[in-house]
């Protein structure tokens, strides 16, 4: 589900993106973003490397893009503002926000570790009522011309059948950390 959706149903307060490291949030391609969740106020960006400053200080929904310098800033700020909250969390871990030093993925990768994931899971814990992770490697050629430009956009790299096989290997590994580790939620 989008992130738009999630953020217009009745039942969510806010929606938290964290990690984002790549162009997807610079005013280049803020037409690719649906903004209603921004100017209502119900999305924020966590991002790593990216100067916020870059969107124009006017619009109304620029405090919701925020930037640090690295991964541990990110999660200590974010961190910070959690541990005021009551409400309970969907938590929904896409493996993208993941160094590629840690797995491969067919999307721009952010900078977090494993270990991050498990300390933002530990943050979250006594709120956590669902979960799910997402982000598997996989080999797909788009129907659409416009989705297919996009993922170009988004530079998706080729991959071997080798290569392939060995990326899902290691995914399925973290997946069941990962997995284990909500379960304790």
């Amino acid at each position: 589900m989008r992130v738009r959706h999630v953020a217009s149903m009745p039942g969510v307060e806010h929606v938290h993106v964290l990690g984002i490291t790549s162009a997807d949030v610079a005013l280049g391609r803020l037409w690719e973003n649906y903004l209603g969740p921004l100017w209502r106020g119900r999305l924020t960006y966590w991002c790593v490397g990216k100067d916020r400053r870059r969107w124009p200080a006017l619009l109304p929904f620029a405090s919701a893009l925020r930037a640090f310098p690295d991964a541990a800033a990110l999660l200590s700020a974010f961190g910070e503002h959690q541990r005021r909250r009551l409400v309970p969390v969907y938590l929904s871990i896409d493996k993208d926000v993941l160094s590629p030093d840690v797995v491969a993925t067919n999307w721009d990768q952010g900078l977090l570790t494993e270990t991050d994931l498990h300390a933002l899971i530990d943050l979250l814990r006594p709120r956590i009522i669902a979960s799910d992770v997402t982000g598997d490697i996989s080999v797909y050629r788009y129907r659409s011309r416009f989705k297919r430009w996009l993922s170009a956009r988004d530079a998706q790299p080729s991959i071997s059948e080798v290569a392939l096989a060995a990326a899902q290997e290691r995914h399925a590994q973290i997946n069941e950390r990962l997995l284990l580790s909500l379960s304790r939620s």
